[in-house]
């Protein structure tokens, strides 16, 4: 959706983006870690509802997170994410994400979209913060039906003290006026094996109020995990 999250160099583009999601680990947060250089409507909220089943031979991990993206009449947005990580039957582990999402330039109006965002990935269940990131996202279409969407910054492992530059590329392609295929690809400087790709499929519902997404996700090295994701998307606040 609209963020790279925080987690990206983390949890996978976080753990993705860091969604975090950083390359790293699948969770927490939605299978998708790109940051669109795009804002939701003025005077609204949107409402992204996840949920995360990473397939491990010694223990299925299951996520589940929910984000809401508020923006007034301003150039900019906030995003804040409440989520929970573990392994299937045992208790799980709690963290909060918060991010903000400033536009220089926008896609529709300059033909190409630019901004800033920055966010953090905290650790209710361990009480301290793991990660701070800054990107620059940017959006530009190809032709009527594909966007093309790139993200360059840097992420900061508190627990590792460790800063890396994270980068994203990915596409949207609408291939009927309620369908669109999403490809993403994320990773960090520090290692090219830890690169993660996501594929989904997302559907447009009651006039484009309501997004359904079906997607995969996995880091591209060997004997990595297989995830999936359920999540839904939809316009909750007007004011």
């Amino acid at each position: 959706m609209q963020r790279y999250r925080w987690w990206m160099v983390t949890a996978g583009l976080g753990g993705g983006l860091a969604a975090g999601s950083a390359a790293g680990g699948p969770l927490p947060g939605d299978a998708y870690e790109i940051i669109e250089a795009e804002l939701i409507d003025r005077r609204s909220g949107t409402v992204e509802l996840w949920h995360q089943e990473v397939d491990r031979s010694e223990g299925d991990r299951v996520g589940t997170f929910g984000a809401l993206t508020t923006r007034g009449t301003g150039n900019w947005q906030t995003t804040v994410g409440l989520g929970t990580e573990g392994v299937e039957d045992e208790s799980a582990g709690a963290f909060l994400d918060l991010e903000g999402l400033w536009l220089w330039r926008d896609r529709r109006r300059d033909g190409f979209g630019l901004g800033l965002a920055a966010g953090v990935d905290y650790s209710i269940s361990e009480d301290q913060r793991r990660d701070h990131y800054v990107l620059v996202p940017y959006s530009v279409d190809w032709g009527q039906r594909t966007t093309f969407h790139a993200n360059f910054g840097l992420n900061h492992n508190r627990q590792a003290d460790d800063t890396d530059g994270i980068w994203g590329t990915g596409i949207d392609w609408r291939f009927t006026e309620r369908w669109d295929v999403i490809l993403q690809v994320t990773g960090n400087t520090d290692s090219d094996n830890d690169a993660r790709g996501a594929l989904g499929l997302r559907a447009g519902l009651l006039d484009g109020l309501v997004d359904l997404d079906l997607a995969y996700g996995r880091v591209m090295s060997s004997g990595e995990d297989d995830e999936f994701y359920l999540g839904i998307s939809f316009d909750a606040i007007r004011f």
